[in-house]
C-alpha cells in the first residue's frame, strides 16, 4: 500500500507555476504537509535528480524559514500518490515582502499584489498574519513601496 505525499510549492516555484512569472527558477522550495515520510522524500528527490542531471538540493526546505502560519491555495497536481498545493498569493507575497532581496522579489511581489483585492487594508490584514516575525517592519516598508509603485496613478 502506497502512501499519498502531500506538500506545498512556495516561493519563487509556486509564483513561477501559478502565474508564469518567468521561464524558470532554480530551485524549487516545498514544505511537506501531515505525516510524511521524510527519507522516502529525499530518496525520491535524488532519484529525480540523478534521471535529470540536477543538484541534488533542487527540491528543498530552504524557504520554511519565511512561512509563518499556512494559507494554502490552488492545488497544482493531484494524483493518487502526491499531491500538490501552492500557498496562497497572500501568504506567497507576505513571505516576498518579508524577504525583499532582489529584483525577483519585487517583480514577483508585482505580480501577486495584481491577483489580490484593490483595497489597501484589506490585502495587508491578509498579508500581516504571514509575515516573518522579526521582518514586520521592513515587509510594511516594502508593501507602502510596492502599492504606491503599483497604484499610486489611479
Amino acid at each position: 500500500m502506497s502512501v499519498r505525499c502531500e506538500i506545498a510549492v512556495v516561493g519563487g516555484a509556486a509564483v513561477v507555476l501559478l502565474y508564469g512569472a518567468r521561464e524558470a527558477t532554480k530551485d524549487v522550495d516545498v514544505l511537506l504537509l501531515g505525516h510524511v515520510d521524510a527519507v522516502a522524500v529525499r530518496l525520491a528527490v535524488r532519484r529525480v535528480a540523478s534521471r535529470l542531471d540536477l543538484p541534488e538540493d533542487w527540491l528543498n526546505d530552504a524557504a520554511k524559514g519565511y512561512v509563518h502560519g499556512l494559507a494554502l491555495g490552488e492545488v497544482l497536481v493531484d494524483e493518487p500518490a502526491l499531491r500538490v498545493h501552492a500557498l496562497a498569493a497572500h501568504q506567497l507575497l507576505a513571505m516576498k515582502l518579508s524577504a525583499w532581496r532582489d529584483d525577483v522579489d519585487i517583480d514577483d511581489a508585482r505580480l501577486l499584489l495584481a491577483q489580490l483585492p484593490r483595497e489597501r487594508e484589506e490585502v495587508w490584514s491578509l498579508i500581516e498574519p504571514h509575515l516573518v516575525p522579526g521582518r514586520e517592519l521592513k515587509a510594511q516598508l516594502a508593501f507602502a513601496d510596492l502599492w504606491e509603485s503599483q497604484y499610486a496613478s489611479e
